[in-house]
């Protein structure tokens, strides 16, 4: 079966992306900015806990703010350069933007006791599970 063989005129449309996409080294392939002010995250479920990991290379920990609202954890960054345009870029396919992530918490998150680290761009935050509340109940 030919892939483009319903759609005449696919495959000389198509072609010249997929070169680019083979060839990430060509400076003279357009390409658009998508500047993304999401992180990436991981969230991983422990025995007691969730983690979530954050990357966010080219931020301080100073410049990172986490916060819980309600059953929301908020984690915002802000970089005071990032309007900054002293540098003349030929091509600039990342920089440090400011974001907000907000994650709703579990219903047995314990969001008192929330721990956060920051190694080599990578925010880690700790989401330790409530301790199981026990009800004694009265036999009449």
């Amino acid at each position: 079966m030919k892939p483009y063989a319903c759609y005449p005129g696919a495959r000389a449309r198509f072609q010249p992306m997929h070169s680019n996409v083979r060839s990430p080294y060509n400076f003279n392939v357009p390409f658009t900015s998508g500047k993304e002010t999401r992180p990436a995250a991981n969230i991983v479920r422990n025995e007691g806990s969730f983690e979530i990991q954050l990357a966010v290379p080219g931020f301080a920990k100073d410049q990172i703010k986490i916060e819980v609202n309600e059953d929301q954890l908020i984690v915002t960054a802000t970089n005071p350069n990032q309007d900054d345009q002293k540098l003349k870029f030929i091509r600039q396919e990342f920089e440090a933007l400011s974001f907000k992530r907000v994650f709703r918490l579990h219903r047995n998150a314990n969001s008192s006791a929330l721990k956060a680290s920051f190694d080599q761009g990578i925010l880690t935050i700790i989401i330790p599970d409530k301790e199981p509340e026990t009800i004694k109940i009265a036999i009449q």
